[in-house]
């Protein structure tokens, strides 16, 4: 949460103390993000060479794609100054 607020974005964290809000369990901008915690995470999930994210796909779902979470941020905070421009 706090790195979202860092971006200058409404974050909030719905899941305090394993209460399984049924929409997600983070808040940021209006949109719900589920949070899952490892200890590590399967190599063939993370970007290697030069790659900026990996687009994972399993039978009959749609793409989704992993990246920084950084990065990801910093999209919103530029989305989110581009509507407020509008």
């Amino acid at each position: 949460m706090n790195l979202a607020k860092e971006y200058e974005l409404e974050a909030h964290n719905r899941d305090r103390g394993g209460a399984c809000h049924p929409l997600g369990d983070i808040l940021i901008e209006d949109k719900y993000y589920g949070c899952k915690m490892r200890k590590s995470i399967p190599s063939y999930l993370l970007p290697e060479k030069e790659e900026v994210g990996v687009v994972i796909r399993a039978d009959r779902l749609k793409p989704s794609i992993v990246i920084d979470l950084e990065d990801y941020l910093l999209m919103l905070k530029l989305l989110k100054e581009i509507d407020n421009e509008a």
